[in-house]
């Protein structure tokens, strides 16, 4: 009997014949991320388990026999995260209970495979919400996928990242023993889940966008918020393509508007362009007059008569640079700012548009974080390093500096851009090259990737961001919680703990 069948029959033993297999339609369902680049890539097994309990015992049966294991939520990654050459695929997606909603305290306790979608259901009909509704995919994605790669999405703007929320995780680590540790004041064994700090030093950042380097969440405790009541959403569109005017925008937004701020995005001129022609199927006879960036702008408030000021404020700094805009002069479809209601449909299909904005072709997507002061600086950047590799992109591909710029909490936004491919063979090898080259250009101009993967992951120690003692430190962080290196291998460029990563640097494109 090989090594991979007395694992599996241990693992069987452990989880039930049910909730494992290795059976060929079930390793090609679980074989791909949604991207263009990446092949398909077929696990060895694919393990289902319930409990942290489950993970602890298959980590220690992974250990044993020296098999690699690659946790997965819902599988919507886009960047090369949750998919396995080989080895055990954790499949976390059994694990979706809500344990705890703690209404008097403001934090709820759940396990990592349950999806946004379901838990923000509940927590809506308790006049609750996390705030940052997780990514877009949330009616599939999972808490811990969210957590893993520090994910921003509906919310974003007032509320922040993914881990911004977090209070603590129960994670497996993937040590011999399979050890089960808590963070945060769950830490204290007679305390409630309800802080991060205090308790011990803040290992709950170990698992916040390791992109399941570290170990295995298999529960999570997160912030609260009362669901705000009154809601208003507006669009502009800026008289002109500057963004320098963009950058001094969204300043006095944050500035003037602050916490009344709910999302603020704005959508290239471009990515409206591109939505015009050939993104909506109900089009206006007559064509837009389109100068210039579109903002979305959505405030909140506890009182309709502040979210009346709110409005005020935010049109009295939009006036004099932009007109108001309606999606229905592009789409007839479009609901119109005055009939707007929030309802989580909305929060979970409004940013498709803009991962894929020329069906069916996908992206390989550059989501990347910059001050906003430097977003003129990056445009031009992005701009002049597509012009100069136009010829290398794979062919038919569109590469957008950003579909759209979404801000964050304090100065800085998220660029989510990238380039479109086509999902076939013959141009996966240049659509990685060209992918991994993009990237590398944003690392060197400061960007600061989060949904990193393998794509995003690499592409930055091949752009020489770490300094030699930063890689020691995650090496040796890495090998205290992982020494038999099985959990997550690839990513970082990292494949065992005496790889010389700076081998893989890439000198100036």
């Amino acid at each position: 009997m090989s090594t991979l069948d007395r694992a599996y029959k241990e693992i069987e033993g452990i989880i039930g014949s049910k909730y494992i297999t290795e059976k060929d339609f079930m390793k090609a369902a679980y074989s791909r991320n949604v991207d263009p680049a990446f092949p398909d890539r077929w696990a060895d097994m694919i393990v289902r388990p319930v409990s942290s309990e489950e993970v602890s015992a298959i980590v220690q049966i992974a250990n044993k026999f020296k098999i690699p294991m690659v946790p997965r939520g819902g599988g919507a990654d886009l960047v090369g995260g949750s998919v396995t050459q080989g080895g055990i695929l954790l499949d976390l997606t059994r694990m979706n209970n809500i344990l705890q909603i703690n209404e008097e305290n403001f934090y709820c306790e759940v396990e990592a495979g349950i999806t946004w979608g379901a838990l923000l259901s509940i927590l809506h009909e308790k006049g609750l919400t996390t705030g940052v509704l997780g990514p877009g995919s949330g009616f599939s994605a999972t808490i811990g996928g969210g957590l893993s790669n520090s994910t921003a999405g509906f919310g974003s703007t007032k509320y922040g990242v993914v881990p911004d929320i977090c209070l603590g995780v129960e994670a497996v680590l993937p040590n011999p023993q399979g050890t089960i540790i808590r963070t945060g004041a769950a830490a204290n064994k007679f305390a409630e889940p309800f802080c991060r700090y205090g308790v011990a030093p803040d290992f709950t950042g170990l698992f916040m966008g390791d992109v399941g380097t570290m170990g295995i969440k298999t529960k999570a405790f997160l912030k609260l918020f009362p669901v705000t009541p009154f809601k208003a959403q507006r669009y502009y569109i800026l008289n002109k393509n500057d963004y320098n005017k963009v950058y001094e925008l969204l300043h006095r937004l944050r500035t003037e508007v602050r916490d009344g701020l709910h999302d603020v995005l704005v959508v290239p001129l471009i990515t409206m362009q591109l939505l015009a022609n050939m993104g909506v199927e109900n089009k206006p006879i007559k064509r837009p007059r389109m100068k210039g960036p579109v903002f979305s702008i959505l405030v909140e408030a506890m009182d309709e008569r502040i979210l009346d000021v709110l409005l005020e404020q935010v049109d009295n700094i939009m006036k004099e640079d932009a007109r108001d805009f309606e999606m229905q002069e592009i789409d007839l479809d479009a609901t119109l700012s005055r009939d707007w209601k929030f309802e989580l449909k909305y929060a979970y299909n409004y940013f498709n548009k803009y991962i894929s904005i020329v069906p069916p072709k996908i992206s390989c997507t550059t989501c990347h974080k910059v001050p906003i002061s430097a977003i003129p600086e990056v445009a031009e950047k992005s701009t002049q390093f597509d012009l100069k590799y136009r010829s290398e992109f794979p062919e038919g591909s569109i590469s957008l500096f950003a579909t759209v710029i979404f801000l964050l909490p304090n100065g800085n936004c998220v660029i989510v851009g990238g380039f479109n491919a086509d999902n076939i063979d013959e141009l996966r090898e240049s659509s990685m090259k060209m992918w991994h080259k993009k990237i590398r250009l944003q690392v060197r101009y400061g960007g600061v990737h989060y949904w990193l993967g393998e794509a995003i992951s690499q592409s930055i120690v091949e752009a020489n961001a770490y300094t030699p003692d930063f890689i020691q430190f995650f090496k040796n962080m890495k090998k205290t919680v992982d020494p038999n290196f099985l959990l997550s291998p690839n990513k970082f460029h990292m494949y065992n703990y005496d790889d010389d990563m700076s081998s893989h640097i890439v000198k100036e494109d």
